[in-house]
């Protein structure tokens, strides 16, 4: 049973449906590993993004230009790097943005 004083909230349905499905975007966002960079470990787009600080389209411009290094592999068609790699990485570009 409801009390008097109590409001209930409804959601709004949008007026005008759209016929074109949701466009989802490819890009990965950063995301904090769980793993402890200093031992071994692999590390997936989203790791590599948050420790280096930069962007999935400026981490995939770096890869192309060879600036970046290389996956070490794919696990299940996702890209990974070993921690020592980003580690050396990390390492050799401290000053670089």
């Amino acid at each position: 049973m409801f009390s008097s004083n109590r409001i209930r909230r409804v959601r709004a349905m949008p007026l005008v449906s759209s016929t074109k499905p949701a466009r989802h975007s490819s890009h990965v966002l950063p995301r904090s590993p769980v793993i402890d960079i200093n031992g071994p470990g692999r590390l997936r787009t989203a790791h590599v993004l948050a420790l280096c600080g930069f962007s999935h389209s400026t981490l995939y411009t770096r890869l192309k230009s060879k600036v970046f290094p290389p996956p070490d592999g794919m696990d299940g068609g996702l890209n990974y790097w070993n921690t020592q790699t980003i580690r050396a990485f990390l390492g050799n570009t401290s000053g670089m943005t």
